[in-house]
């Protein structure tokens, strides 16, 4: 099901089988009022459908892909290779969730001045083509791998990711070791935060919402709004304005493209490791045990404290002795990722950041990865960095 709902047309295929079964009660019963119901609805499902198919041709109009295709496993990727192929790293970017490349958008623009940068949107995303099923973050990283072979992506790697492309980021990373510079990781998703962590109302929607989402904008309905959606926290409106500030044009290419179906159920696939059951299920293949990667380059960069983290409701709502609780678990599993190689560096986050610290300090992150890159980068060198970054509203 996933496979064909992917698809734009997916609404039109829909719509005449409901025609089709109006068709047939008519034939048996030869009574119009019975069948006329599913005329009337295969219509509606028509138009809409209609309507929907003329927003991705005005959208793939106004933002035309930048980048080229590779085919990986019967998958159309797209990718977006810019900058000099020098002596430094080829550096490959991940923005968090399920995202596509637009996320990093602005740290490549920044980066590919000095060197290969690499923007992948993952399947099912953005200008790529839909996913095949069922998607997992194991499988996407050998799969990333074969498109930037593909592409001609040469010498060492850089791979940085956030969140949860952090995680894809790290599964590359062991995958191919040797194509390895260094592995930047920007509070990335900890597996233990989802096998041990508490039920979060948020993972549950992320892993839920996209199907539906997917499924109704096939008829150029907006689910969200018909599922009545609660008004933001002030903190997260004021995150998001960062955002769209820090992304530019980027923003509002990633906000129309995620409007796919392909794309809402792309995420529903995969976003069903966010849950116990679903990374309890890919464990092995997805986590990570102390020193498994040896002595690669890690840097774990990061906020050092939970600055946002009382937006999401389960904390909010929760007395103050379990909240801090909660608290404690979320900065303790953070850190897990310095286990994972044995030569690994903490990046504190400019003070108050919060997940999103790179679209609020773009300008540190950006030093920092260059600076990685470059191999210049001392732990003891970072107060004076970011004393020089220039402020960000």
């Amino acid at each position: 099901m996933h496979a064909l709902l992917s698809n734009d047309w997916a609404g039109l295929v829909f719509a005449a089988a409901v025609l089709a079964m109006g068709g047939l009660l008519w034939l048996i019963v030869r009574r119009w009022w019975v069948a006329a119901p599913f005329g009337l609805l295969a219509l509606v499902m028509a138009i809409g459908s209609g309507v929907h198919l003329y927003r991705v041709a005005e959208m793939e109009r106004l933002y035309p892909a930048p980048g080229t295709f590779v085919e990986v496993d019967g998958q159309r990727i797209h990718v977006l290779a810019e900058g000099p192929q020098n002596e430094g790293p080829t550096i490959v970017l991940f923005g968090g969730g399920h995202a596509p490349g637009t996320s990093m958008r602005f740290i490549h623009d920044a980066l590919k001045q000095d060197y290969r940068s690499v923007l992948i949107d993952r399947p099912g995303m953005g200008w790529s083509g839909p996913a095949t099923f069922p998607l997992s973050t194991a499988g996407e990283a050998k799969q990333m791998w074969d498109v930037l072979d593909k592409a001609g992506a040469k010498g060492p790697v850089m791979l940085a990711g956030h969140s949860f492309g952090g995680l894809l980021a790290a599964n590359m990373a062991r995958l191919r070791p040797e194509r390895v510079q260094s592995l930047v990781v920007m509070d990335a998703t900890p597996p233990d935060v989802i096998l041990y962590g508490p039920r979060l109302d948020e993972l549950s929607a992320l892993s839920s919402d996209p199907w539906w989402n997917g499924f109704f904008r096939l008829f150029g309905l907006d689910y969200q709004k018909l599922k009545g959606e609660p008004e933001l926290p002030p903190a997260y409106q004021e995150l998001e304005r960062k955002i769209a500030a820090t992304m530019g044009e980027a923003d509002a290419i990633q906000k129309a493209y995620s409007t796919r179906p392909r794309a809402q159920l792309a995420a529903h696939s995969i976003f069903r490791e966010l849950t116990p059951q679903g990374m309890a299920a890919v464990g092995y293949e997805t986590g990570f045990f102390e020193g498994e990667l040896g002595n690669m380059p890690l840097y774990l960069f990061a906020p050092q404290n939970s600055v946002g983290i009382n937006d999401v409701s389960t904390f909010r709502n929760a007395e103050e002795r379990e909240a801090m609780r909660l608290q404690r678990f979320y900065a303790v599993a953070r850190e897990r990722y310095l286990d994972y190689s044995e030569n690994s560096v903490r990046i504190v986050a400019p003070e108050n950041s919060s997940h999103n610290f790179l679209y609020e300090h773009p300008q540190f992150t950006i030093d920092v990865l260059r600076q990685i890159a470059a191999g210049t980068y001392a732990p003891e060198e970072q107060a004076t960095a970011e004393l020089a970054s220039p402020a960000q509203p």
